[in-house]
């Protein structure tokens, strides 16, 4: 038998130090250590009414239970709070009466397809509820049983808007600053800690000779001395003056180098800035 009372405080101290945003994946080994399952088999402690609404209530992240007729036979506070109802006003709805048709479908055929191949899966949606319109969320669901027998659904919803954000934002600032690169009149290189060259925008290869710039070759043959790649390397974040073998010959060129991480490797942006155009 547990000791409710110190299981739940156990509970709510561990979750204190999760933060008031916590993965799934430190939830899952929270829920584990202490009661010995996951997050999502919560649904063995459905028979132990005192254990269980104050352990959901307690868990940051909304979740409910479904019976295989899609009604909601138990739900924590923070999935009443994402549904702006209490939970009286839950249990014994459905789907249907918190979303649009549409997405009240989606959810059932999920729970369908779940309850019939007795598995688990993830969904990705956007706007959880009407007021709720730019929320991105997973819902980590699957079918639960008792006494082998399938019973409904549990549901596991976690608020991803600010990851997908990032994510986002990312992902934009790469496609703005590559197409910058890309689209640059100005030759640049880009050479990874070994001084091999892993990228170039066109600019360079209409500016270099064919035979001396290619990626996965050495950016040495790009220069007219030894001396002049060393102060290149050696030139963090600031710029230098070198002679370079360009298509028309020798030329003496301003050089920006700026020293990035990239995969968790330092790489060289080497901009070449022709001296000879006023």
């Amino acid at each position: 038998m547990y000791d409710v009372n110190a299981v739940i405080k156990t509970l709510k101290e561990r979750l204190d130090g999760l933060g008031s945003n916590p993965t799934e994946e430190e939830l899952n080994n929270l829920i584990t250590s202490i009661f010995g399952c996951r997050l999502c088999d919560l649904s063995c402690f459905l028979t132990d009414d005192d254990v269980f609404q104050t352990m959901l209530d307690a868990i940051p992240v909304p979740i409910y239970f479904k019976n295989s007729e899609g009604q909601y036979l138990a739900c924590n506070d923070s999935l009443c709070v994402m549904y702006g109802a209490a939970s009286k006003d839950i249990i014994g709805k459905t789907a249907y009466d918190f979303f649009p048709q549409e997405t009240a479908d989606i959810f059932r055929k999920s729970d369908l397809q779940l309850i019939k191949m007795e598995s688990e899966e993830r969904l990705e949606h956007r706007g959880l509820t009407t007021d709720v319109t730019d929320g991105f969320h997973v819902i980590h669901k699957r079918a639960f049983k008792r006494k082998g027998k399938v019973e409904g659904i549990l549901g596991v919803i976690m608020d991803m808007s600010e990851l997908k954000r990032v994510e986002d934002t990312a992902w934009e600032s790469e496609a703005f600053f590559k197409a910058l690169f890309i689209m640059s009149p100005t030759p640049i290189v880009i050479v990874n800690s070994f001084n091999i060259v892993t990228d170039m925008n066109k600019a360079a290869v209409d500016f270099f000779p064919e035979d001396e710039l290619a990626a996965g070759q050495e950016v040495s043959a790009l220069f007219s001395r030894y001396s002049d790649l060393e102060k290149v390397m050696s030139a963090n974040n600031s710029v230098v003056r070198v002679n370079v073998n360009t298509k028309s010959g020798e030329q003496e060129m301003i050089v920006m180098v700026i020293v990035n991480i990239m995969h968790g490797e330092p790489h060289r942006a080497i901009k070449f800035i022709r001296t000879d155009i006023a």
